[in-house]
């Protein structure tokens, strides 16, 4: 395949974009230099000083409506060459006895489903042109499990394992997939915790603070950048110095 001149201007999709830390990431690569398409649920409230070029509509359970939405997306800027997947949910923080097989189910099927239709429909436009970047947010729950948080964490461990599979898979193809997996964030995920469960969050992190989305955006921009081109299937730290390994 022909790899593309790196000195053209370049275009990313983010998904999950309208809040957290895909907002940030949408700012970040945008000061970068970066035509920017932002997607999310056709229910978001997209911040008034939104600088993507174009906004859409996603829902990352339907593998269908994702193929279009990206490539719509990527229509809408003339081609893409980064995708950044943010969409996730939390879900509720109890012991996995009180859990429900449908909230199991339901969180699966967005954190870890919605990756692999992200990874798909982004794969089916970017390994054509010889060159892109996949870049997926994990967890640490998806290296150490949360407590009372089985199915994120799951979710999260197959998130991680999806990465480094599909990286393999198309390590020659110019195409990287990567994650990042932070700990705990200062995002609404966080916000929707008790007190009592961000004090036990926190007190995991040897920093003794969480993360702000602008440290995410920022490794999401390296990952992101022609430089990062000898990694992938890998995941990138973002803990704090809580990961040790």
């Amino acid at each position: 395949m022909t790899m593309q001149n790196l000195d053209t201007p370049r275009a990313a999709i983010v998904v999950g974009a309208s809040s957290g830390m895909g907002a940030a990431v949408v700012r970040r690569l945008v000061a970068d230099g970066m035509t920017v398409a932002a997607l999310d649920l056709a229910t978001a409230n997209w911040p008034a000083d939104q600088p993507a070029a174009y906004t859409g509509a996603i829902d990352v359970t339907d593998a269908d409506g994702v193929a279009a939405a990206i490539g719509g997306a990527a229509a809408a800027l003339g081609g893409v060459d980064v995708v950044v997947n943010c969409a996730g949910i939390l879900g509720p923080v109890t012991p996995t006895v009180e859990t429900e097989q449908s909230t199991f189910e339901r969180i699966i099927a967005l954190n870890l489903g919605g990756a692999f239709a992200v990874t798909r429909a982004s794969l089916a436009l970017l390994l054509p042109r010889g060159y892109g970047r996949i870049i997926h947010i994990a967890s640490i729950a998806g290296k150490e499990g949360n407590p009372q948080m089985a199915a994120y964490s799951a979710s999260k461990a197959g998130v991680i394992g999806l990465v480094k599979s599909v990286g393999k898979e198309y390590a020659a193809s110019g195409v990287t997939v990567n994650a990042i997996a932070p700990a705990s964030i200062e995002t609404p995920l966080i916000q929707g915790m008790t007190p009592e469960r961000r004090d036990v969050q926190r007190s995991l992190i040897p920093m003794g603070r969480f993360g702000t989305v602008d440290e995410i955006a920022g490794l999401v921009s390296f990952i992101a950048s022609p430089d990062s081109s000898f990694t992938t299937g890998f995941v990138f730290d973002a803990t704090g110095g809580r990961a040790d390994y």
